[in-house]
């Protein structure tokens, strides 16, 4: 489904403003985050190793089979979005934890707070103040947790993602985009990790939203700074729960079943599902994201 025409469709369903998200004229859409971010750091990474990841039949090297949320907007606001290690402005890489450097396959990822200094590294620590900055992250430290402590770890979450818009605001940022964190037990990564691990990894979520939203909502009342938040968590549980209404047939079963770096099988309908692999929406279900964003824009 074209990207256009699913908003002629959410604007039916969702109460949220559509329209242009050009309310700032933005010079440059700067990313940071996990694999629902990455425009292909991980795929170029990977290729210096001879490593196809991700494989077909995901999307371009992306963790979909479309484009992801963050191509639509910076589409949308005329803006050129690259993976960084191409010489662009998405640092976001598939894998990336919010706290530590992790590996993948051999491959180490930088942590999302490392990401942030990698920019301002290349920038001489100055952050350009008419960039639209994306802040993401904190999944991958969900579903990775070896502690099994909710409000410990949300807060570690919510600090690290705050901690990273206060080095970017202080290094000259002025505008911020920071979507909350979904319900990781909503994921069928989760799933599979049994009821308690579902009940931690939402209530993990909600502590980590809950912090964030409360720190945020002191930054944004700083003179001269833009933080848009996007409700993600409370949509896509609205979503869960009456699935026909915005679109989707199937909201539990990932289309794409994988083993390590092998895909073993795809549904016969990712249009209408909501999950692409155990991890990762869908196209639609990024587009459907991007709605989100969009209208968040738009309100500010």
């Amino acid at each position: 489904m074209k990207f256009r025409s699913f908003l002629r469709l959410a604007a039916a369903l969702v109460p949220i403003a559509l329209g242009s998200v050009a309310a700032h004229a933005y010079d440059k859409i700067i990313v940071f985050g996990d694999s629902y971010n990455d425009v292909g750091n991980i795929y170029t990474a990977a290729a210096a190793f001879h490593i196809v990841y991700p494989p077909p039949p995901y999307y371009h090297g992306q963790f979909s089979n479309g484009p992801i949320w963050v191509e639509h907007i910076a589409s949308d606001l005329g803006l050129p979005l690259q993976p960084s290690l191409l010489g662009g402005t998405d640092y976001a890489t598939g894998g990336a934890e919010l706290l530590k450097t992790v590996s993948i396959a051999g491959l180490p990822i930088l942590s999302i707070e490392d990401q942030v200094a990698a920019y301002l590294l290349s920038t001489g620590g100055k952050a350009d103040p008419n960039a639209l900055y994306v802040i993401e992250g904190g999944g991958n430290d969900i579903l990775n947790a070896t502690e099994f402590d909710p409000g410990k770890l949300g807060c570690e979450i919510a600090t690290g993602l705050y901690g990273m818009e206060k080095t970017l605001r202080k290094a000259g940022a002025k505008h911020f985009l920071v979507p909350d964190l979904l319900d990781i037990g909503q994921l069928p990564a989760a799933a599979a990790g049994g009821e308690a691990f579902i009940e931690f990894a939402s209530a993990t979520t909600i502590a980590a939203n809950r912090e964030l939203l409360r720190d945020l909502e002191v930054e944004a009342h700083r003179p001269g700074i833009q933080i848009v938040t996007v409700p993600v968590f409370r949509t896509f549980l609205a979503v869960a729960n009456a699935s026909t209404h915005f679109g989707f047939t199937d909201v539990t079963t990932p289309c794409l079943v994988t083993s390590g770096l092998t895909v073993i099988s795809e549904c016969a309908d990712p249009d209408h599902t909501l999950w692409w692999d155990a991890e990762h929406p869908s196209e639609f279900g990024h587009a459907f994201f991007a709605v989100l964003v969009e209208g968040a824009l738009n309100r500010h």
